[in-house]
């Protein structure tokens, strides 16, 4: 997942806690939900920060999508594997030149509260979500479907010429400008799924901002959150058109801000799952038969904020010194006992095979040189602040309050960082969401991010810093990144050796202008409660779908 994606630092629980999707929405403060659902086949998750929409058109977070996941169905949905199966479409096919894609829904659709489902739902969803009114941040990752670009930046004001045509109530077609090789993987991705006009007409800015402001089509309905509670659930949903798959008889959720706290509530049993999100706890459970370490396929990265309003970032030495002050080693130890992957670029690895087969991150890692030398960092800072006419920089490094490992990663890098002569670095924690909000302001000197995969392709990580992109909150330009990106998601699509050509050539692109600084690679520590058997997780997307689990008795 994944905004943007943005994950909590520490924007998914992983083993840098609050930073990757690892662990789904959720209900509830620090108070239990009792014993009753422990034994029932009830099952128990929280969130690390509290929920923020039900809006499909509005979503960025990983903890938004994972509920949305389990509550929602898109035209496809996926196998255990991650590979695309038949969601609400029963059937799918595309015309040879990969171009042209035609949905049939399975009939007698409904929502949960009764509406028919049907394929304009589709058409309406898409249109609202790429409509520059509606804002989404989201919208970009429509490119590539018939005029969505046009209509998003405002040229086309013309939502019915957007690709996506409803034949009739079962049949949707949709006409892409290029091929996309992760078009099925995104059919299975919360952004574009269906939406309710009829429902969603009167709510206006309301739509999602509380459970009962959402109609829901599928396994679970979404239950007991009024917008800011701690304490809600996932019920099933008997209109969903597989109500019989569900092997569970819903899940109870509490937001744990605390890692001791969700510590504590697993131990007693009141939780089936947590992230252990201290070197400590880590150090502590890892040799436990429940311990489990999952790939997040998610990059914590630092962005610099070169838009002119912050002195020094928009030289390139400046850059590439604080880039070479960062010692990421020290770092992942210090949040995650080392489990945490040292980055080589910002695709993880695991993500992304080669068109050989091989790891995109191992191949991409040969034209990378990422590395801790504070001896090289300092003779380019100190060029490049005579460059810049800079004898003294402050620079602020924000990250977000809630994210257990933030502190520890700010501190290191501060420290490293300060060795630089001329800087004084200081650290700034606010909230998760006033995180972002800065980030999308760009309201930040240094701003600690996270991102995951989307979907099981570099792009997904890639396509952030294209100039003037959604995501690229630090305002970096490179024309030549430009062209190696659309050239991928273009031309180049269904060429897996060329398109691994260009996004190699990307990654060394981001390296050589120290566009952004990749701190690590999110691994999640878990403890998972043996008798819950079935629940899916993947490392792209949304991180898990429940429906398929139960709580055995063995």
């Amino acid at each position: 997942m994944a905004r943007k994606k943005k994950m909590s630092t520490g924007k998914k629980v992983g083993i840098t806690a609050l930073a990757a999707v690892i662990v789904i929405g959720g209900v509830a403060g620090y108070a239990t939900l009792g014993k009753k659902s422990t034994t029932s086949n009830v099952l128990n998750e929280y969130l690390p920060v509290d929920m923020t929409t039900q809006d499909l058109s509005q979503m960025t977070d990983s903890y938004a999508f994972e509920v949305a996941a389990n509550v929602q169905q898109g035209l496809l949905s996926r196998t255990s594997s991650g590979a695309p199966k038949a969601g609400l479409a029963k059937s799918w096919s595309h015309s040879k030149d990969g171009l042209t894609w035609t949905f049939h829904l399975r009939k007698g659709l409904k929502w949960s509260n009764g509406d028919p489902l049907t394929a304009s739902d589709f058409v309406y969803a898409w249109q609202r979500t790429v409509n520059p009114k509606t804002a989404s941040q989201y919208a970009y990752i429509y490119s590539g479907i018939k005029n969505a670009d046009a209509i998003n930046s405002g040229k086309d004001k013309d939502l019915s010429s957007l690709g996506i045509k409803a034949k009739n109530k079962t049949t949707l077609v949709v006409t892409l400008e290029h091929p996309m090789p992760q078009f099925q993987n995104l059919m299975a991705f919360p952004v574009f799924f269906a939406q309710d006009k009829k429902f969603e007409s009167s709510l206006g800015s309301k739509v999602g901002t509380s459970s009962s402001k959402q109609v829901y089509d599928g396994p679970y309905k979404f239950v007991g959150w009024n917008g800011s509670n701690k304490k809600f659930k996932l019920v099933p949903n008997k209109n969903y058109w597989d109500a019989k798959a569900v092997k569970n008889k819903g899940v109870d959720f509490q937001v744990i801000t605390d890692p001791t706290a969700a510590l504590a509530l697993y131990n007693r049993g009141e939780l089936d799952q947590v992230t252990l999100s201290t070197p400590q706890q880590i150090k502590k459970y890892k040799n436990s038969k429940n311990f489990k370490i999952y790939n997040q396929s998610q990059t914590d990265y630092l962005e610099y904020n070169q838009t002119g309003k912050v002195k020094g970032l928009t030289n390139t030495k400046i850059r590439q010194a604080l880039n070479l002050a960062t010692d990421r080693k020290s770092i992942s130890q210090s949040v995650s006992e080392g489990l945490d992957g040292i980055p080589t670029g910002m695709t993880p690895a695991g993500l992304a095979k080669t068109a050989t087969g091989g790891d995109f991150a191992k191949a991409a890692a040969k034209a990378t040189a990422y590395a801790y030398n504070i001896k090289k960092a300092k003779k380019l800072f100190a060029e490049g602040m005579k460059e810049a006419g800079l004898k003294k920089l402050t620079l602020t490094i924000e990250g977000s309050s809630d994210s257990t490992v933030t502190k520890s990663t700010l501190d290191t890098l501060q420290q490293s960082w300060s060795e630089l002569p001329g800087l004084t670095v200081k650290e700034k924690l606010v909230p998760f969401k006033q995180r972002l909000l800065d980030q999308e302001n760009h309201n930040f000197d240094v701003v600690l991010a996270a991102w995951g995969a989307d979907y099981a392709e570099p792009l997904t990580f890639l396509n952030m810093f294209v100039t003037d992109g959604a995501n690229n909150d630090g305002k970096w330009s490179n024309k030549q990144y430009d062209t190696l990106i659309n050239n991928a998601s273009d031309k180049d699509a269904l060429s897996d050796t060329k398109r691994t050509a260009d996004e190699i050539k990307a990654e060394k692109t981001l390296y050589d202008d120290s566009a952004v600084n990749p701190v690590f690679w999110v691994n999640a520590a878990t403890l998972s409660n043996s008798k819950v058997k079935g629940v899916q997780y993947f490392s792209s997307g949304a991180s898990y779908y429940f429906w398929n689990a139960y709580r055995s008795k063995k």
